[in-house]
C-alpha cells in the first residue's frame, strides 16, 4: 500500500536519519574488519572452542541448550557464533563486523524505539547517535566475545517496541511477541533480566498509562499484574544464570570480598561511570576492584559517592511532575546497571565498559530531552544545540575510533591496558601471554612477573609464569612457580603434569615420581601420559 501523502515527509526524514546513523558506526567500526582475536575469551568463544568451530551441527545445537560454559548460560549467542563459522569459517575479520551490524541494527531500533514513543525524531536521532558512537560502548562492539551484548540488546529493544505498539493495540500474540523477544534476550545475555521495571517506567514517560499524581492501586495494579508473566521468565533466568555463574567459578572466585565492600564499590562504579561518560579518556579493558588493594575503598569517596546519587535522585523527583523523562531516564540507568553493578561480584573487576551499553540509554535520554525542553520553541537555541549536538557526536565518535583501534590484537589492548591501569593484574597476565603465544618470552615472563606481583592468588599467572620461564630455559623457576600453582589448586592434575615435566627437566627424579604417583591417584591416564613421555627412547632410565 503507498504512503499517504502526509506521511511520505515524515518516511523520508525517518530514513535519512537511518542512513545516517548506519554511516555513523560505519566510520566508527568499519576498522574492526580488519583486527584479529584477542586472547581474553575469544578462545573460549571462537577459535578453541571444538564445538563452535564445527559450525551449525545438531551436536552444537543440543551442547549450546545444555552448556554452562564461560559461567553463563547462553544458547543463541553460541549459536550465533557457530552461524558465522558456517558462513565465514574461523577468520576473525568478519566475526568483528557482524558485531558492528549488530551494533547498527540496535542503534535504529533504538532510534525507531524512540521515535515511535514520543513522536520526537530529531531527539530520538541524538539518543541513538550517542548510543552509536560514545566510547564506553566499544568493549561491547570490538571484542568478539561480547557478541553476547549487541545480541541480546537487540533482542532487548525489539520487546520494548513490540511493548510500546501492544499498549496501542493489545493482542494476545502482541504480547506472545513481547514474551520471545525477551526470552531470546536472556537467551543471549541475562542482562536485561529488569525489562519488566523498564516497562513500568515507560508507563509513567513517553506512554503516559501513569500518572504520578495517581498512584493508587488501582491505578498500579493492572500495569503491573499484566508483567507478571515476564517477571516469571525474569525470575526463572536469574537463577539460572547465578547457578551458571557459581558453577563456573565466577562468583566463588570473589567471595573473600565482604559485602559491605561490594556495596561501597557499587555506590563508587554508579558515580564513575557517569563521570566516564561525561570525560572518557583513559578507559581500558576492564578496572581493578579497589577492594583487592591494601588502602581498601577510601571511606570519603564512598560518602561522596552516595550523597551524589541521594542528591540527583532527590532532584529528578522533584522535577518528576514537570519533566518526567528526568526521573525515567535516571531510573532507567539505576535499574539496568543493578544486575551488573557488583553487589553480587562476578570476575574480578571493579567496573567494565560493556557494562553501559545499554543504561547510559537512560542518560543519554535524560540530558537531551532535557536540552531540548530548556531551548525552548527559540529557532535561534535550537539550532545552535543542534550544532553542539552534531558537535558532541563527531568528538565522540572520534574518540570511540580510537578507542576501537586499540582492540586489533591482544598485544595493542593489554599493553594499553597497563598503560592506563598499572595496577590491572588480569591486564598484566594476558599481555605475558600475548607476548608468550609471539615467541617473544623474555617479555613474558616481565609481564606475569607483574602480574604476580599483584595479585600473588592468581594460580593462573602463576603457572603461565611457569610456562613463561620454561621458554626462556629457566626450568628450577618454572618448577617454583609450579609449585606455588600447586599450593593453591592441589588437586589439578594438568598442574601435577606440568610440575613432573618441570622437575624432570631439572632431573629432580624423586620428585617427579612424588608428582607421578599423585597424578595415578587423580588422573591416572594422564600419569600413564606422562611416563610414556618421560621414559627414554631406548627404554628404562
Amino acid at each position: 500500500m503507498p504512503l499517504a501523502p502526509a506521511t511520505r515527509p515524515a518516511f523520508r526524514r525517518s530514513a535519512v536519519i537511518v542512513l545516517a546513523l548506519v554511516a555513523l558506526v560505519a566510520v566508527v567500526y568499519g576498522q574492526v574488519g580488519r583486527f584479529g582475536f584477542v586472547n581474553f575469551d575469544d578462545g573460549r568463544y571462537v577459535y578453541q572452542n571444538p564445538h563452535v568451530r564445527a559450525g551449525l551441527t545438531w551436536d552444537g545445537v543440543r551442547w549450546a541448550f545444555t552448556a554452562l560454559d564461560a559461567s553463563n548460560w547462553h544458547p543463541l549467542t553460541w549459536l550465533s557464533h557457530m552461524l558465522d563459522v558456517q558462513l565465514f569459517g574461523v577468520e576473525p575479520g568478519r566475526h568483528h563486523l557482524v558485531n558492528v551490524l549488530l551494533h547498527a541494527v540496535d542503534t535504529v531500533l533504538l532510534f525507531v524505539l524512540l521515535q515511535t514513543a514520543t513522536c520526537r525524531p530529531g531527539r530520538s536521532a541524538v539518543v541513538a547517535a550517542l548510543f552509536a558512537a560514545h566510547p564506553l560502548h566499544v568493549e561491547s562492539v570490538a571484542w568478539i566475545a561480547e557478541r553476547k551484548d549487541v545480541l541480546s540488546t537487540a533482542f532487548g529493544l525489539l520487546a520494548i517496541l513490540a511493548y510500546v505498539r501492544w499498549t496501542r493495540r493489545r493482542s494476545t500474540g502482541g504480547y506472545l511477541l513481547i514474551a520471545a523477544a525477551f526470552v531470546s534476550s536472556l537467551l543471549s545475555k541475562p542482562m536485561l533480566v529488569t525489562l519488566p521495571l523498564l516497562l513500568l517506567l515507560l508507563d509513567v514517560w513517553p506512554l503516559r498509562r501513569l500518572s504520578l499524581q495517581s498512584t493508587s492501586t488501582a491505578a498500579v495494579g493492572p500495569l503491573v499484574n499484566e508483567k507478571v508473566p515476564l517477571l516469571a521468565i525474569s525470575i526463572a533466568a536469574s537463577v539460572v544464570t547465578y547457578m551458571a555463574q557459581a558453577g563456573g567459578g565466577a562468583v566463588s572466585s570473589t567471595a573473600a570480598l565482604p559485602v559491605g565492600t561490594r556495596v561501597e564499590n557499587a555506590l563508587i562504579s554508579y558515580v564513575r561511570y557517569l563521570a566516564m561518560m561525561i570525560w572518557p579518556a583513559g578507559l581500558a579493558v576492564g578496572y581493578p576492584h579497589p577492594g583487592w588493594s591494601p588502602d581498601g575503598i577510601v571511606g570519603w569517596k564512598v560518602a561522596a559517592a552516595a550523597s551524589l546519587l541521594a542528591v540527583v535522585t532527590a532532584a529528578v523527583v522533584v522535577q518528576a511532575g514537570r519533566r518526567p523523562y528526568l526521573l525515567v531516564g535516571w531510573l532507567w540507568y539505576l535499574v539496568t546497571l543493578a544486575p551488573v553493578i557488583g553487589v553480587v561480584q562476578i570476575g574480578l573487576q571493579g567496573l567494565a565498559d560493556r557494562y553501559t551499553y545499554v543504561p547510559l540509554v537512560g542518560i543519554f535520554l535524560a540530558l537531551t530531552w532535557t536540552v531540548a525542553d530548556l531551548a525552548g520553541s527559540s529557532r535561534g537555541a535550537r539550532y545552535a544545540l543542534g550544532g553542539a549536538a552534531i558537535l558532541s557526536i563527531a568528538i565522540s565518535g572520534a574518540l570511540a575510533r580510537r578507542q576501537a583501534s586499540f582492540w586489533r590484537d591482544s598485544v595493542t589492548l593489554f599493553q594499553h591496558a597497563v598503560d592506563v591501569e598499572p595496577d590491572d593484574a588480569l591486564a598484566w597476565r594476558n599481555l605475558g601471554v600475548a607476548y608468550h603465544d609471539l615467541k617473544q618470552d623474555q617479555r613474558a615472563v616481565a609481564a606475569l612477573k607483574q602480574s604476580v606481583r599483584l595479585m600473588p592468588y592468581d594460580v593462573h599467572a602463576w603457572t603461565d609464569l611457569a610456562v613463561a620461564f620454561s621458554a626462556v630455559g629457566q626450568p628450577a623457576d618454572a618448577a617454583e612457580c609450579f609449585g606455588k600453582a600447586l599450593e593453591m589448586n592441589p588437586d589439578d592434575p594438568y598442574l601435577l603434569y606440568d610440575v613432573a615435566l618441570s622437575y624432570a627437566a631439572q632431573g629432580q627424579w624423586a620428585r617427579v615420581e612424588e608428582a607421578r604417583e599423585r597424578l595415578r591417584r587423580i588422573r591416572p591416564e594422564l600419569a600413564e601420559q606422562l611416563a610414556v613421555r618421560l621414559r627414554p627412547p631406548g627404554g628404562a632410565r
